[in-house]
């Protein structure tokens, strides 16, 4: 085997030098670290030179899927010699993907080599870890987790857990800036407390506490992506207050406002609303009356009952600069719809500067809705808009007939929009 960065002569015939193992130790690390873990450990047999490099590397990647599939014995006697030299508590960063093919046996044998690792480095004195990054994916996750993770990782900055069954109460850290929470199934837990955390991702999941909610305290929080069901989290998610919350992306379904609490986001700019659907209705007004200095909404798709709420009145968000509507099904209902939902929005904006539509498309009934009397009348109690400050319509298109339909909603507000200008952006 030819050691790595070896350079020949011209001729073919003999070695060169080795420049890349003279090369120090950390900028060596530095390399294997952006190594799966199996290609670091094979990096032994190049020469002496790296014999003794790889129990030392700051960061490992440990993917099951660089086995066979049936081969669950290999990788676990592969991560087993593994974590027996690389000592965890002296890492940065630890990746551990154990692979959706897994049986529940074998995820639990990963599991329990994880649990060994732990309490080897506790056995030998070792009080705290100077981990920043850890990202678990598949594996079964006990109250000793939470633990060490709170008492144990003074230094863990991101914590990523994907598809991993999280049996423990709470996730606890003074340390924490960054936390996602992906297709995880939560037995028993229910708390997420960080003074430090500032971004917050949850995909999905489940809970399976059907009375109390996933409860969110962190207020240093500034960034929030969250998709949750009322099937998934029967409890809803609850926060406390959030005052440096700036951006939110939030797919919430809730059957009913009181099962999801939601502060006064004074500081929110930008907030991301998607799948507006009827039962997300009184949260997603919830969220919006409790933004007031909003700068920039994006709504996928739009609803007029978003602003309204259930209720005949609206709230009018004077800061809102930036609308973005999206994935609109325009004549989904019927164009009287269409033309409330338009006037609605534009009458609550009153310091609108640039709306944009995206990836809007024409419901297969919008034909026979054209022409009729009821879109007409529809935006007579609406003809107070003024929109002063609306300068720009930007319609990203993929079908002309979208573009004619868009502009035939503008043209009853044109006179109240004088400084707006409409630009068609075709797209594949």
């Amino acid at each position: 085997m030819e050691a790595l960065g070896t350079k020949r002569t011209k001729r073919g015939s003999s070695p060169g030098v080795d420049r890349l193992s003279a090369l120090p130790d950390h900028l060596l690390h530095e390399i294997m670290s952006r190594m799966k873990a199996r290609q670091v450990m094979r990096t032994r047999f190049l020469s002496r030179r790296w014999r003794h490099l790889w129990p030392s590397v700051p960061c490992l990647d440990v993917d099951q899927r660089e086995f066979a599939d049936t081969d669950y014995h290999k990788f676990g006697d592969f991560l087993h010699f593994l974590l027996l030299r690389v000592s965890v508590s002296d890492l940065d960063a630890l990746r551990l993907h154990v692979s959706s093919t897994y049986d529940d046996s074998h995820v639990a044998d990963a599991s329990a080599t994880i649990r060994r690792a732990v309490m080897s480095s506790a056995v030998h004195g070792e009080p705290t870890w100077r981990l920043k990054r850890l990202h678990l994916s598949g594996l079964r996750l006990d109250d000793l987790f939470a633990e060490h993770v709170r008492s144990r990782c003074p230094f863990l900055e991101h914590l990523e857990l994907s598809r991993c069954v999280c049996g423990f109460h709470a996730i606890a850290s003074g340390s924490l800036q960054c936390l996602a929470l992906v297709d995880c199934e939560g037995k028993g837990f229910s708390e997420i407390t960080s003074p430090s955390l500032k971004n917050l991702a949850i995909e999905n999941g489940s809970t399976n506490d059907v009375t109390s909610p996933l409860v969110v305290a962190a207020p240093a929080l500034a960034c929030l992506s969250l998709v949750v069901t009322p099937f998934n989290f029967p409890g809803g998610v609850s926060f406390s207050e959030m005052p440096s919350l700036a951006k939110a992306s939030i797919r919430l379904k809730v059957l009913g406002e009181e099962s999801t609490a939601f502060p006064e986001f004074k500081n929110l700019r930008s907030l991301e609303l998607n799948g507006c659907g009827e039962n997300e209705l009184q949260v997603s007004g919830h969220i919006l009356r409790n933004s007031p200095n909003l700068e920039k909404l994006t709504l996928s798709p739009p609803c007029r009952q978003v602003l309204v709420a259930g209720s005949l009145s609206y709230p009018e968000f004077k800061n809102i600069r930036i609308l973005i509507l999206g994935d609109w099904e325009i004549g989904k209902y019927d164009l009287n719809h269409d033309s409330q939902t338009l006037g609605y929005f534009l009458h609550s904006l009153s310091m609108l500067e640039k709306l944009t539509l995206q990836r809007c498309k024409l419901s297969p009934n919008v034909k026979k809705q054209r022409g009729t009397s009821k879109k007409k009348n529809a935006v007579q109690n609406l003809m107070d808009i003024q929109c002063k400050n609306l300068r720009l319509t930007e319609i990203i298109y993929t079908d002309d007939e979208v573009v004619k339909l868009i502009i035939e909603l503008l043209l009853p507000f044109s006179r109240n929009l004088p400084n707006n200008n409409i630009r068609l952006t075709k797209v594949e």
